[in-house]
């Protein structure tokens, strides 16, 4: 718009001035044309009066007599037909009105023609001056030239008022384009300024109300959130003091089993409600980064049980539209249930590369995969289920996908295929 707005007003001026210049390119032609005839008209009057005093109008008397170095030819027209000179044709018109007893001037084909009558005794006769084109047209190019001069300056002055202009109007559609990404980053307590502007102020107000309008729902939804959390581990802690009431050891063990999956399902329930998209679209983290750090996490419980853990991960920085800390809760969870759903000693890695655009970080294991039948469905109707549409949500977040595949030579394969930061 910037751009557009300088345009506009250059090409404004621009029209402006062809409509102010153009008239004044004419007028000054005609005033170069009018001052040359005249002065072609001077030089008529004078061979006139110079032929007058020679004495005649026949014979050898016809000899024009050059008075003044100004431009013209001249010619001499006597009372019997004779001529000394050039006859254009183009100055037949010019020559009848002088026979006629008066000066004349006459342009015909870009050539200018001036007579003047010479008196005797008895006639008179005709003096003709002929501008060519060129001698008509002296001392038109330096004004031409001026008036582009002043043009340029005037354009040059318009371009410069036209900028200024510009950077006023768009300066507080700057200021809303600021206060959006801000928004966008995750405060909400940024608002747009006010603007001189009225429809550019209507837009910051309807901004501003809308950006309130989101703290209010966040504001509301933390509290429900919070009051959930508290709704939910109330019974679930009266719920372990039941539990650990119960007499038989093994009814007991398989209860407090049962109790801490709920435990984690209602975890990360909370956690997923709690985070609902508020870092924004400039949410941005090193993907690389955190998968060496969940790396050096879990490589000690793999070492506990006796796990193979290959890791591939390149040594460059691969920037994701995520924050850390959901990227970290994404990993823990694709590597919590290899940790809960293979065999100790079953060998697992890890994964990271850029491709097509996007970032793949894969969990991958060498245990039973997901295919159908697997006994371990019961289980994974718990912690493992809810995990992975925890881990699908955050991957779509970033713009991407969660994909899920079997490992050719066995084992499940897990991708977070995640976008690039937003601009």
């Amino acid at each position: 718009m910037y751009r557009r707005l300088i345009y506009f007003g250059l090409a404004v001026c621009a029209t402006a001035l062809i409509a102010l210049v153009v008239p004044l390119a004419l007028a000054s032609r005609d005033i170069v044309q009018a001052n040359q005839l005249s002065a072609a008209a001077a030089k008529a009057r004078a061979v006139a009066n110079e032929w007058q005093q020679h004495g005649g109008s026949h014979g050898d008397d016809l000899i024009p007599i050059p008075v003044s170095d100004s431009p013209g030819q001249v010619t001499l027209f006597g009372t019997d037909d004779e001529v000394v000179g050039p006859d254009p044709p183009q100055a037949k018109r010019a020559v009848a009105a002088a026979f006629k007893g008066g000066t004349a001037s006459d342009i015909v084909d870009g050539s200018g023609y001036v007579t003047a009558p010479a008196y005797f005794d008895d006639d008179f006769g005709v003096v003709l001056v002929s501008l060519t084109p060129q001698e008509l047209r002296t001392g038109l190019l330096p004004r031409l030239g001026a008036l582009a001069g002043v043009s340029l300056i005037l354009l040059a002055i318009s371009g410069g008022a036209a900028w200024w202009l510009a950077r006023l109007t768009v300066a507080p559609l700057r200021d809303l384009e600021q206060t959006a990404n801000e928004v966008a980053g995750g405060d909400l307590t940024a608002r747009a300024p006010s603007s001189s502007i009225t429809e550019i102020e209507h837009v910051g107000v309807a901004l501003n109300r809308l950006t309130g309008r989101v703290q209010e729902l966040l504001d509301e939804e933390r509290e429900y959130t919070a009051e959930l959390a508290h709704q939910l581990r109330t019974p679930l802690t009266v719920l372990s003091v039941d539990v650990d009431a119960v007499d038989d050891p093994e009814i007991r063990e398989r209860l407090d089993d049962d109790l801490a999956s709920v435990h984690q399902m209602v975890d990360e329930i909370i956690n997923t409600a709690r985070r609902s998209s508020r870092e924004g679209l400039h949410a941005k983290c090193d993907a690389a980064a955190v998968v060496g750090d969940r790396v050096q996490f879990w490589q000690v419980l793999a070492e506990d049980q006796g796990r193979a853990f290959s890791q591939s991960l390149p040594a460059r920085a691969l920037p994701v539209r995520l924050t850390a800390d959901d990227l970290a809760s994404a990993l823990d969870i694709l590597f919590q249930n290899v940790f809960l759903h293979t065999d100790e000693g079953v060998a697992f890695g890890v994964e990271a590369s850029a491709h097509d655009g996007f970032i793949d970080v894969t969990v991958w294991d060498r245990g039973r995969g997901f295919s159908e039948g697997d006994p371990r469905d019961a289980a994974t109707i718990g912690s493992t289920r809810l995990g992975l549409s925890i881990a699908r949500r955050l991957s779509e977040a970033s713009g991407g996908a969660l994909l899920i595949a079997e490992e050719p030579s066995g084992g499940a394969r897990v991708t977070l295929r995640l976008g690039p930061p937003g601009s």
